[in-house]
């Protein structure tokens, strides 16, 4: 009869390698049951946001390109998963290798490898939970973009010349209240490319402006509110996402400097270069989308100021007035369930806390030999 087998040493040859894989573990599981947990739970606010988007969706509709949205979307999900699929199948090889090299007689390691199958599965669950959140920042950062390109060309490129607005784009005055809004929209096109290519500044053309003004406000503060819901029904998710990176960061450079330290393989080597290479990718399709979704919001407030400064008309600069007040009001912003709001600042302080507790890892295996 064969002896159990024995765990490769070349992993846990110390009491601190051992504490490092046991949190390296603990948090991918943390974090695909938060995000799932999260998913269950927020079932409420995804319908609100999903309705909230598809009224945004058809106020801006001359602006959206939902065939190009709907492309990068796809590659946005297939691409991460491609690359750990690449990267697991890497990883298991190199352990098989190093088992198959331990092996004895009596020993069987490969079924230690096996063991760790279930666990890698667990990473295609959490890069699906990581990059819808990616998707949903970037699908708002996208929307905020598409109104702040709204805003110009209505209110600022056609009071240069006759000549900006003729080449301008349909804008659409879509305040959706119809079950039907591609027809409403249809029908207010005429309606919106006359109010542009007016030069006089009439009583109607004012109150057709200030009715496209107030459509645009109550969009940005209902993107505000998206924000919100998905920083409130996902944050949980998010912080440990966040927690996960910090974590696989600092194990994997911690294993990296064993590997370099004893020479032993130059293939496990590149492995953990390339799992630092991947869990940082990952730290930053957290940070970059939610980042730039905060910094477009950010710009219409210097929209609205440009505008005011434009705006001669009393009625509409009232109008231009009350936009400006909700837009320093409202805080539009990502945030980890209130704990940590998550932009570039997130890199910075990442970056010194891994190089912290890399020196305080390092300084454990000295001191346990």
């Amino acid at each position: 009869m064969k002896k159990s087998a024995k765990i490769p040493s070349f992993r846990m040859k110390s009491a601190t390698s051992k504490v490092v894989t046991a949190l390296d573990v603990s948090v991918v599981v943390f974090a695909c049951t938060a995000g799932v947990g999260c998913g269950l739970w927020g079932l409420r606010s995804t319908r609100e946001l999903n309705t909230r988007l598809r009224k945004i969706d058809d106020s801006l509709h001359s602006f959206s390109n939902f065939k190009r949205d709907h492309i990068l979307a796809i590659v946005m999900m297939s691409v991460p998963l491609i690359a750990i699929s690449l990267l697991l199948a890497l990883d298991i090889s190199t352990w098989l290798r190093f088992a198959i090299g331990e092996r004895t007689p009596e020993d069987d390691t490969e079924i230690n490898v096996q063991w760790y199958i279930p666990f890698y599965s667990l990473y295609f669950i959490l890069t699906g939970l990581q990059m819808n959140f990616a998707n949903t920042a970037f699908g708002l950062g996208r929307r905020f973009r598409r109104l702040n390109v709204m805003l110009k060309s209505t209110f600022l490129k056609v009071e240069n010349s006759k000549k900006d607005a003729s080449s301008m784009p349909l804008i659409t005055t879509v305040k959706v209240v119809s079950q039907n809004p591609l027809a409403l929209h249809q029908s207010l096109n005429k309606f919106a490319n006359e109010t542009m290519q007016k030069d006089g500044g009439g009583g109607k053309e004012s109150k057709n402006k200030v009715v496209l003004l107030k459509m645009l406000e109550e969009n940005h503060e209902s993107l505000g509110k998206c924000m919100r819901l998905v920083s409130n029904s996902h944050g949980v998710a998010v912080l440990f996402i966040l927690v996960s990176c910090l974590l696989h960061l600092v194990a994997t450079a911690y294993f990296l400097f064993l590997e370099l330290l004893s020479k032993k393989d130059s293939g496990m080597v590149w492995l953990q270069v390339l799992w630092i290479i991947f869990h940082s990718l990952r730290l930053i399709l957290v940070v970059e989308p939610c980042h730039l979704a905060t910094v477009e919001s950010k710009k219409t407030i210097q929209i609205v100021c440009e505008i005011e400064r434009k705006v001669h008309d009393p009625i509409l600069a009232e109008e231009v007035k009350k936009f400006w007040q909700q837009l320093l009001v409202v805080d539009v912003e990502f945030s980890a369930i209130g704990l940590c709001r998550v932009n570039r600042t997130l890199l910075t302080s990442f970056s010194s806390a891994i190089c912290t507790y890399l020196v305080i890892l390092i300084q454990f295996q000295n001191t346990n030999g």
